[in-house]
């Protein structure tokens, strides 16, 4: 804490950081806030930063998210702020400066800002970030509260919620009330699903509520009731892309959206706006969408509305996808390090390679696991097959990677296992298998997906409603075009003609 103090006050770099502090006074005052922020979070224990979320806002993103709130009417002149998740003080030290440069007072700034977070550090950290732009000495004045805003009783008094929420999962005893119910399934309580039914509680009527989270909820069948409750109880102004992934929050495997609320409780239906931010470009708008009357459908995806629609999925492959079978650190006693007459080897997700034959062969890619049955079972893959990685990071390039098992599996040992962190994709046809398993590692169908899913988890269900090209078109694209990327492009193009009733040459 005191480290992270002397970073935001000392610029003559004769402390302890030394070069570090030289140049972090160099920066704006944005960008200086926000390392003195993150820098505190790289002190914290590994397991606290990823229990807590806390990855905080960049500068630009921040700004970005102000400037809607403001063009969508929040007053600076005279309204109040609240962030449920302040830790860094990203947006309220940011639209502290705003407030100041409309000619508001500091003393009537810092009363209309509110913030909580769960780590005490962060908190004071945050009242002093606050304090720096304000350009006053103390702190005692500005509202930074210590606590569990989740664990809080809200009343509907601000002006604008504006908030980047932490993610992961949570029980109904860790809550105070029954409020999750609104927005969340017993078996899949999100922290930020419901800090985001917190933030309208929150919020006064007509108030805006400004929120960076996981594009998870645009699309994910798990939060249904979440999209069904934002419809149903604000009119849904502004939803932006953010990205890429990799460069909005250092860990983190989510892609994430910035999502602009009106609270209301009128059944108002006007198309949704829909923009992607990033650094460079800022805010580019794609154009107005209405957003469907029924929750169990996906958000619509206007970054794919540019591209060519295939019109067909993995069943007119006919292809079949289920999640993978072995759960190891629950059914440890079923896995053996040799080979035994029961027991069929294990493809983990670490053996999937794209465009290479995927063989068993441990989780240090050396000697095969086998996992035991006692008789027959539907687990055991006897059939063509391709394996996908379940979960990416963000050193992978790719969400989907695939790989075809190997037709020596079959011949060795008759079948094989995956574990729970792969998808397998079978099918009666080796050829069917392999033309779709060369599909989804291309660019073209990751891009789809991406578009669908904002986790770094494939979903079985997503991946089974994926747009692809007709096979007879693809297959027609792939004698044409060596290259599978050209292959798939080509195979999309002839795919949306088609339904348009048109040849392709």
């Amino acid at each position: 804490m005191r480290l992270a103090g002397d970073l935001l006050h000392t610029h003559d770099g004769n402390t302890e950081f030394g070069s570090f502090a030289r140049a972090l006074s160099t920066l704006s005052v944005d960008e200086r806030h926000y390392w003195v922020g993150v820098f505190y979070t790289l002190l914290l224990p590994a397991e606290v930063r990823r229990d807590q979320a806390a990855y905080f806002t960049p500068p630009y993103l921040a700004n970005a998210v102000l400037d809607l709130a403001v063009e969508y009417g929040f007053d600076l002149k005279v309204g109040s702020v609240l962030d449920p998740a302040a830790g860094g003080a990203a947006f309220l030290s940011t639209i502290a400066a705003r407030m100041t440069t409309v000619g508001a007072k500091p003393d009537q700034v810092a009363s209309r800002l509110h913030g909580v977070d769960i780590d005490p550090g962060l908190a004071r950290i945050s009242r002093g970030l606050i304090a720096d732009r304000l350009g006053v000495g103390g702190v005692s004045t500005i509202d930074m509260q210590v606590g569990d805003a989740l664990c809080r009783r809200w009343e509907p008094e601000f002006d604008l919620v504006v908030a980047n929420p932490p993610y992961g999962r949570v029980t109904p005893a860790m809550l105070v009330g029954d409020h999750w119910k609104k927005v969340a399934h017993s078996g899949n309580i999100n922290k930020y699903a419901v800090f985001v039914e917190l933030c309208l509680r929150a919020a006064k009527p007509g108030a805006l509520v400004a929120l960076v989270i996981p594009s998870s909820f645009r699309t994910g069948p798990l939060y249904t009731k979440l999209r069904g409750y934002l419809q149903a109880e604000a009119q849904v102004l502004c939803v932006g892309d953010v990205g890429p992934r990799d460069e909005v929050f250092a860990d983190v495997a989510q892609d994430v959206s910035v999502l602009l609320l009106r609270k209301t409780s009128l059944a108002q239906r006007a198309d949704t706006r829909f923009c992607t931010i990033d650094a460079t470009a800022g805010v580019t708008d794609i154009g107005a969408y209405p957003l469907p009357r029924d929750q169990e459908e996906p958000w619509p995806c206007p970054t794919l509305n540019a591209t060519p629609r295939g019109g067909a999925t993995l069943a007119d492959y006919g292809i079949a996808a289920k999640a993978g079978y072995f759960v190891w650190n629950r059914e440890g006693d079923r896995l053996r390090k040799v080979e035994e007459a029961d027991a069929y080897p294990l493809i983990w997700a670490k053996n999937v390679r794209p465009g290479q034959l995927c063989w068993p062969a441990g989780k240090d890619g050396k000697a095969a696991d086998f996992v035991s049955f006692e008789g027959t079972s539907t687990a055991i893959v006897q059939q063509p097959a391709a394996v996908l990685q379940r979960t990416t990071n963000n050193k992978q390039s790719r969400r989907l990677v695939a790989a075809v098992v190997d037709p020596a599996v079959y011949a060795r040992w008759g079948g094989f296992v995956t574990e729970n962190h792969t998808i397998v994709l079978t099918g009666d046809s080796a050829a069917d298998v392999a033309q779709v398993c060369q599909l989804l590692n291309t660019a073209a169908a990751d891009a789809r997906y991406r578009a669908l899913s904002g986790t770094a988890s494939v979903s079985v269900q997503l991946l089974r409603t994926l747009d692809l090209p007709k096979p007879e078109c693809l297959a027609a694209a792939t004698k044409i075009h060596a290259d599978p990327e050209n292959a798939a492009l080509a195979a999309y193009e002839a795919s949306a003609l088609q339904q348009e009733g048109r040849h392709v040459a």
